[in-house]
């Protein structure tokens, strides 16, 4: 049986969460856009199992400067790392912050979080700028961190997708050729440039939080399939996709249903689920499924 690994979820609506932080509920719908009503911890396990996850990722998203918040913090992703040993916690830093260098060593060497999420569309930065982001990819790499970034179209209602375009980080995986770099759904519309960057460079990864029209399958299908190619994506990306739901957007069953619905080979769903994202985050050293 594979144990599966969910990359991308955001604990946006925890309720012990938005407890500590009551202006956290309203910052989710103005600027992440997604209005579901907070649910229990315990609700959220039930969520992944009913997915049949093992792990998952959470992460945060540093918005101080583009809208003066932040959708959860560091320090609650660490707590609810301290409370469920099956959550793996990413940070997140205000690139523009002049102590972004700071809080993201503090959040790795100190809160034990494993991996950085930036999203250039809703934080509003350039990717390219080599004075406040470069020396956080410097860091990344001294540190041995993966960045998340988001790609793409942004379904944030204030999201400019145009700093989210892929071929923005060629330079940028150039420059860092140490990086690890997780390009969030396959970067659509732009899937054929995200396409060429994996094919190109080793160090780059694909999540498969695809969702832009209809279902999470007819999506996933499109991308994949149609878009691509399985049997590129066989050969050219086997050991470069990981699974990844981006939750709370998208229900994470109907993202493991959707890559099912593939029908791909025992060993290709396997890396998708699990393999890849263990390889990544380096969890088979003492992982216990």
């Amino acid at each position: 049986m594979i144990i599966l690994i969910d990359i991308h979820q955001h604990p946006l609506h925890i309720k012990e969460i938005v407890d500590q932080d009551p202006a956290l509920e309203k910052y989710v719908k103005d600027v992440y856009g997604v209005y579901s009503s907070p649910h229990s911890l315990a609700s959220h396990m039930y969520q992944l199992d009913a997915a049949g996850i093992e792990k998952a990722v959470i992460m945060p998203i540093d918005c101080t400067t583009a809208h003066g918040c932040k959708l959860v913090t560091n320090e609650q992703i660490s707590w609810l790392v301290e409370k469920n040993s099956r959550f793996i916690g990413f940070a997140s830093v205000d690139p523009k912050n002049p102590n972004a260098l700071v809080e993201l060593e503090k959040s790795i060497k100190e809160y034990g979080l494993k991996g950085l999420k930036l999203d250039p569309s809703l934080q509003q930065f350039d990717i390219n700028n080599k004075d406040y982001a470069y020396p956080i990819y410097q860091l990344c790499c001294e540190l041995d961190i993966p960045i998340f970034f988001h790609c793409g179209m942004s379904l944030s209602p204030i999201g400019q997708a145009a700093l989210a375009h892929p071929l923005m980080l060629e330079k940028v995986i150039q420059d860092f050729p140490a990086l690890k770099v997780i390009i969030a759904q396959f970067a659509w519309p732009w899937v054929s440039e995200a396409f060429m960057l994996g094919v190109k460079y080793k160090n780059v990864y694909f999540d498969t939080s695809i969702l832009f029209s209809g279902t999470p399958s007819d999506s996933v299908r499109q991308v994949l399939e149609q878009k691509i190619g399985l049997n590129n994506i066989k050969r050219s990306l086997a050991k470069q996709i990981v699974f990844g739901s981006n939750s709370p957007r998208v229900d994470p069953k109907r993202l493991v249903w959707a890559v099912q619905d593939l029908q791909l080979n025992p060993k290709l769903e396997a890396n998708i689920f699990h393999d890849n994202a263990a390889v990544l985050l380096d969890l088979d050293r003492g992982y216990e499924g």
